[in-house]
Protein backbone atom coordinates (compact mmCIF):
# COMPACT_ATOMS: atom_id res chain seq x y z
CA UNK A 1 0.00 0.00 0.00
CA UNK A 2 1.44 3.04 -1.02
CA UNK A 3 -0.42 6.48 0.56
CA UNK A 4 0.36 9.93 -1.08
CA UNK A 5 -1.16 12.95 0.78
CA UNK A 6 -2.93 16.11 -1.35
CA UNK A 7 -3.11 19.60 -0.21
CA UNK A 8 -6.29 20.36 -1.34
CA UNK A 9 -9.05 22.68 -1.40
CA UNK A 10 -11.93 20.72 -1.25
CA UNK A 11 -12.64 17.10 -0.26
CA UNK A 12 -12.42 15.15 -3.63
CA UNK A 13 -9.92 14.00 -6.58
CA UNK A 14 -11.49 16.62 -8.82
CA UNK A 15 -10.56 19.97 -6.42
CA UNK A 16 -7.88 21.68 -6.87
CA UNK A 17 -4.60 21.34 -5.16
CA UNK A 18 -3.52 24.53 -2.56
CA UNK A 19 -1.83 27.12 -3.11
CA UNK A 20 -0.43 26.80 0.44
CA UNK A 21 -0.12 23.34 2.74
CA UNK A 22 -0.90 25.08 5.90
CA UNK A 23 -4.23 26.44 4.58
CA UNK A 24 -5.42 24.30 2.17
CA UNK A 25 -9.46 23.50 3.35
CA UNK A 26 -8.66 19.58 3.61
CA UNK A 27 -6.05 17.12 3.19
CA UNK A 28 -6.55 14.12 0.71
CA UNK A 29 -4.75 10.70 2.04
CA UNK A 30 -4.98 8.71 -1.54
CA UNK A 31 -4.40 4.91 -1.27
CA UNK A 32 -2.75 4.46 -4.66
CA UNK A 33 -3.71 1.15 -5.07
CA UNK A 34 -6.84 1.30 -4.51
CA UNK A 35 -7.80 5.18 -5.36
CA UNK A 36 -9.55 5.24 -2.10
CA UNK A 37 -9.28 8.54 -0.57
CA UNK A 38 -9.80 9.72 3.16
CA UNK A 39 -10.66 13.80 3.51
CA UNK A 40 -9.09 14.82 6.66
CA UNK A 41 -10.54 18.36 7.01
CA UNK A 42 -7.74 21.05 7.92
CA UNK A 43 -8.83 22.59 11.18
CA UNK A 44 -7.09 26.10 11.53
CA UNK A 45 -3.35 25.20 11.49
CA UNK A 46 -1.18 28.74 10.20
CA UNK A 47 2.10 26.79 10.26
CA UNK A 48 0.53 23.35 8.82
CA UNK A 49 2.70 21.79 11.52
CA UNK A 50 -0.43 19.48 12.76
CA UNK A 51 -0.82 18.45 8.68
CA UNK A 52 2.47 17.16 8.28
CA UNK A 53 2.29 14.92 11.03
CA UNK A 54 -1.13 13.69 9.67
CA UNK A 55 0.90 13.45 6.44
CA UNK A 56 3.56 11.26 8.74
CA UNK A 57 0.67 9.34 10.32
CA UNK A 58 -0.61 7.86 7.61
CA UNK A 59 2.72 6.58 6.38
CA UNK A 60 2.43 8.97 3.07
CA UNK A 61 5.63 8.61 0.76
CA UNK A 62 4.83 12.02 -0.58
CA UNK A 63 2.95 14.99 -0.51
CA UNK A 64 1.39 17.28 -3.35
CA UNK A 65 1.07 20.96 -2.63
CA UNK A 66 1.85 24.27 -3.27
CA UNK A 67 4.28 26.26 -0.89
CA UNK A 68 4.68 24.78 2.73
CA UNK A 69 5.99 26.94 5.69
CA UNK A 70 9.20 26.49 7.42
CA UNK A 71 8.03 23.92 10.00
CA UNK A 72 6.00 21.89 7.88
CA UNK A 73 9.08 21.68 5.32
CA UNK A 74 11.62 20.16 8.53
CA UNK A 75 8.91 17.97 9.49
CA UNK A 76 8.20 16.41 6.54
CA UNK A 77 11.79 16.96 5.21
CA UNK A 78 13.25 14.61 8.58
CA UNK A 79 10.67 11.47 7.88
CA UNK A 80 11.75 11.68 4.08
CA UNK A 81 8.32 12.15 2.59
CA UNK A 82 9.19 13.44 -0.52
CA UNK A 83 7.27 16.86 -1.40
CA UNK A 84 5.58 18.02 -5.21
CA UNK A 85 4.52 21.26 -6.32
CA UNK A 86 1.13 20.63 -7.97
CA UNK A 87 -0.66 23.77 -7.08
CA UNK A 88 -2.98 24.71 -9.96
CA UNK A 89 -4.07 21.29 -11.33
CA UNK A 90 -6.99 19.22 -9.78
CA UNK A 91 -5.77 16.46 -7.21
CA UNK A 92 -6.54 13.52 -9.88
CA UNK A 93 -4.47 15.08 -12.05
CA UNK A 94 -1.43 15.64 -10.11
CA UNK A 95 -1.18 12.56 -8.84
CA UNK A 96 -1.13 10.71 -12.18
CA UNK A 97 1.59 13.65 -13.44
CA UNK A 98 3.70 12.44 -10.07
CA UNK A 99 3.39 8.85 -11.37
CA UNK A 100 5.05 10.03 -14.47
CA UNK A 101 7.54 11.67 -12.78
CA UNK A 102 6.05 15.22 -14.44
CA UNK A 103 6.10 16.72 -11.00
CA UNK A 104 8.70 19.51 -9.79
CA UNK A 105 10.04 18.53 -6.68
CA UNK A 106 9.69 20.84 -3.02
CA UNK A 107 13.61 21.29 -2.07
CA UNK A 108 13.20 24.37 -0.13
CA UNK A 109 9.84 25.82 1.81
CA UNK A 110 9.25 28.26 -0.47
CA UNK A 111 7.76 25.32 -3.11
CA UNK A 112 10.42 25.61 -5.31
CA UNK A 113 13.23 22.86 -6.42
CA UNK A 114 15.66 24.75 -6.46
CA UNK A 115 18.74 24.08 -3.75
CA UNK A 116 19.69 26.73 -1.31
CA UNK A 117 22.18 24.77 0.50
CA UNK A 118 25.42 26.04 0.22
CA UNK A 119 27.34 23.25 -0.53
CA UNK A 120 30.83 24.60 -0.62
CA UNK A 121 33.89 23.20 -2.57
CA UNK A 122 31.89 23.25 -6.30
CA UNK A 123 30.12 20.24 -5.51
CA UNK A 124 26.47 19.41 -5.70
CA UNK A 125 25.68 17.32 -3.00
CA UNK A 126 21.58 17.96 -3.20
CA UNK A 127 20.91 14.49 -3.13
CA UNK A 128 22.40 14.19 -0.10
CA UNK A 129 19.35 16.43 1.57
CA UNK A 130 16.06 15.75 -0.56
Amino acid sequence: MMNIAVACDGRGLSDLVSEHFASCKYLLVVDMDTMSVKAIENIYDKEGTELARIVNEHSCEAVITGQLTPEAFDILADEHVTRYRGNGMTADKALMAMERQGLRLIKNADGTDECQVEHGHGTNACSDHN
